[in-house]
């Protein structure tokens, strides 16, 4: 009645009709027809259908979707960015208020889409990060012929990640992807200013001058270089982070980013890194001489046992 009943097929021309019986639309299409549709029951009566089963009206399956072999059923949602982002609700979800649909409902679930890409770029970004920090300690262990000072230099870096942080805090812009990769950025104007600190460092020290005065040459001598780096490159990106377009969601937290990042790392290059190569270099002269002090307890015992012997 509803599926049809295909009873002949005949040729018109070069066309194959089939000829199906079924009841017309009307009453297909009738919820009414429906319910008083006869059914055959096991002792060969016939009653309507409403008498043994119960009818309802809902949204059909229009898709039927697989994931890995496995019914899947996709949900979907749009982030007002102004008010949070996505990789924030994904968590807060995953953490807080899956599992108890998981465990009622015998579910798995699994991310795709744009969390997918989100999960894959961070993973991407982590592992660049490693790398970078990695290729940036060999270039300067080798430029500066130390171990110690390349260090000191990177100490600055997550003095400015801290800014960034705070700059985002203030501006109301939550931490996203152009975030992260403007930290990259970041990284590299930051450990610039501290080379020209350090290289005028170098300079004196290989002079022949004592460390804590050369210290205190350089920071007085690359003030004005250091604080002009940095004030030429915030110039410059300041207008960004007060753009109202439809870009400003992708330029705004790169400006805010390394405008802050890069306000804070350089108060901190001025004061910290001097302050650490010189911690560093105390260190190393008391391990020094802590060594040559043990080295010297071993060949007196060692020459009191010859003695004896």
């Amino acid at each position: 009645a509803y599926a049809g009943v295909r009873v002949q097929i005949f040729n018109e021309q070069d066309n194959e009709v089939e000829v199906r019986v079924m009841l017309p639309d009307a009453q297909q299409n009738n919820l009414g027809a429906l319910q008083q549709f006869p059914i055959r029951t096991a002792n060969g009566e016939f009653v309507p259908l409403a008498s043994v089963a119960s009818l309802y009206n809902r949204r059909g399956i229009d898709v039927v979707r697989h994931s890995n072999n496995q019914l899947a059923a996709t949900v979907t949602a749009d982030v007002d960015e102004e008010l949070n982002n996505a990789i924030a609700v994904v968590n807060d979800i995953t953490a807080q208020r899956l599992t108890p649909i998981l465990d009622q409902y015998d579910l798995s679930y699994g991310l795709g889409g744009q969390t997918e890409q989100d999960r894959l770029m961070l993973d991407t970004m982590a592992l660049g990060g490693v790398l970078t920090l990695g290729l940036i300690y060999l270039i300067l262990a080798w430029v500066f012929s130390s171990y110690l000072w390349p260090l000191a230099i990177m100490l600055a870096i997550p003095f400015g990640f801290t800014g960034a942080i705070v700059g985002h805090w203030i501006t109301g812009w939550d931490l996203g992807a152009m975030s992260l990769l403007a930290f990259f950025s970041l990284t590299g104007i930051v450990v610039n200013d501290s080379i020209v600190l350090i290289s005028f460092l170098r300079r004196r020290i290989d002079e022949g001058m004592e460390l804590h005065a050369a210290l205190l040459e350089a920071t007085r001598a690359r003030f004005r270089a250091v604080v002009l780096t940095s004030l030429t490159t915030v110039a410059g990106l300041s207008p960004l982070m007060f753009e109202t377009s439809t870009l400003s969601m992708y330029v705004a937290p790169i400006a805010v980013t390394v405008c802050f990042g890069l306000t804070f790392a350089t108060v901190l290059v001025l004061l910290v890194i001097p302050a650490m190569i010189l911690l560093l270099e105390q260190g190393k002269q008391r391990a020094t001489e802590l060594s040559a002090k043990l080295s010297k307890k071993l060949m007196s015992k060692r020459n009191a046992v010859t003695s004896q012997t």
